[in-house]
């Protein structure tokens, strides 16, 4: 106890010996290190959104790639079907046949016709 009682005394006469200014520059000192620390957290926190950004930005790139061939593979089967219709058509088929076969209306099947 008589150990902790010398501390406590040192440190109060530590205390009583800094100046109003030294305390002001500790509680700047202090603040100035909070703020940094704020600053820092917020410029992580910057980047990990800019990281996201590139991230969503290349998976964006990747689904429209993925949707243009999709497309592409959509009009390729529908150059197919047109190209079986016409020909069928050329064949002798007429409408109704080739609408129960390709299960297209006559009217589908009359525009892939004249097309």
């Amino acid at each position: 106890m008589i150990e902790s009682d010398g501390v406590i005394q040192m440190l109060e006469k530590r205390v009583e010996t800094i100046s109003d200014d030294g305390w002001k520059k500790i509680i700047e000192d202090f603040r100035k290190l909070h703020e940094n620390e704020e600053r820092m957290e917020r410029q992580l926190e910057l980047e990990e959104a800019h990281k996201a950004k590139e991230e969503a930005k290349k998976a964006l790139q990747e689904a429209n790639k993925l949707n243009q061939e999709a497309d592409k593979k959509v009009e390729k089967a529908n150059k197919l079907v047109k190209q079986m219709v016409c020909k069928m058509y050329e064949d002798g088929f007429s409408l109704e046949q080739i609408s129960e076969y390709c299960s297209l209306n006559v009217d589908e099947i009359q525009v892939l016709i004249k097309s």
